[in-house]
């Protein structure tokens, strides 16, 4: 097929935007603006969509954040924010991922919200936090990094993996302007446990190996907040606020690696996880069908759509 030299050098303009992924998801506004909020949302999510069909994927859309780096405890975090809106999600990645984690949803979110996130003390660029690394600890240095970027007005909080566990101890800490929350395969209580009756005497004691070889190996920060996870008090929701939404997602393809069966492994997980929708009175329990453990990477279209009803909710 011909192609004329203006279509290459089109073609050659939009790779160098593809690459250096400086393409703004963010426009002037129109000399006519919709007249409802409803409207001007929608041209919004037009927009991205748009974007999304040019480039392949939403992590090819460059979003402007600010981001700046706020002391806690005496300890550097580092934050950003993107969009704007009347309700603010903020996403809490899991144990060892940085806030770029996120960088898929946040494109998207940021549409219609404002949209915060942060690395928790001593993952991405932020300093090593203050011990011990307990939930609770998490989530009041997590307070007090929303207070110093002023955020007022309604949250919706998101976690993944042990996020999840950071953010229901938010919610029963400071249910004050939480109008939802969203965990995604965040590990159920009593599932290392209950999975020992999967497997053999020998693929026990083999497991409990590779549990110490993997916290002696491991990044410190993430074998503190396993520690810090480990105390009884810290899986105890019972003040979670049963008048606020709940959405649980959990992966039915989780890699459990080579010990004891997968789908026994899946089933018990899924059948585990459900018992996190019993902390509030207006749960929704979702099975992220053919995710790995990354429900946000692997089936973002759920993630995203799981937020954006507790966004309508909350506004």
């Amino acid at each position: 097929m011909r192609t004329d030299g203006t279509s290459m050098g089109a073609d050659r303009t939009a790779r160098r935007a593809l690459r250096s992924r400086r393409y703004s998801a963010r426009t002037e506004k129109t000399r006519t603006e919709a007249s409802e909020s409803g409207g001007q949302e929608m041209t919004k999510m037009v927009l991205v969509s748009l974007l999304i069909l040019i480039f392949g994927t939403a992590d090819s859309v460059w979003i402007q954040e600010s981001c700046r780096r706020i002391s806690i405890d005496g300890r550097g975090i580092n934050a950003c924010v993107s969009g704007e809106g009347p309700v603010t999600v903020v996403l809490a990645a899991g144990a060892g991922q940085s806030s770029r984690t996120w960088d898929g949803l946040v494109v998207e979110l940021s549409m219609t919200a404002r949209v915060i996130t942060f690395d928790r003390p001593g993952f991405g660029q932020s300093d090593p936090g203050v011990e011990p690394r307990t939930p609770t600890r998490i989530a009041r240095e997590l307070r007090s990094l929303l207070e110093a970027l002023g955020v007022e007005g309604s949250v919706v909080l998101v976690g993944h993996s042990m996020g999840g566990l950071h953010v229901l101890r938010y919610a029963s800490l400071f249910p004050d302007r939480v109008v939802g929350v969203v965990i995604l395969d965040t590990p159920p209580a009593g599932f290392e446990e209950a999975r020992r009756v999967l497997l053999t005497s020998e693929e026990r004691v083999v497991r409990e190996r590779l549990l110490e070889e993997g916290s002696s190996r491991g990044p410190a920060a993430v074998r503190q907040e396993r520690e810090g996870a480990g105390g009884t008090t810290e899986w105890d929701f019972s003040t979670f606020p049963r008048e606020v939404p709940l959405t649980v997602l959990a992966a039915d393809s989780q890699n459990f690696g080579d010990l004891g069966s997968a789908p026994a492994h899946r089933e018990l997980w899924i059948s585990k996880s459900r018992q996190w929708v019993e902390l509030s009175g207006d749960a929704e329990f979702l099975v992220a069908e053919g995710s790995g453990h990354m429900i946000h990477h692997d089936r973002r279209d759920l993630a995203i759509e799981a937020i954006q009803r507790l966004l309508q909710r909350g506004r």
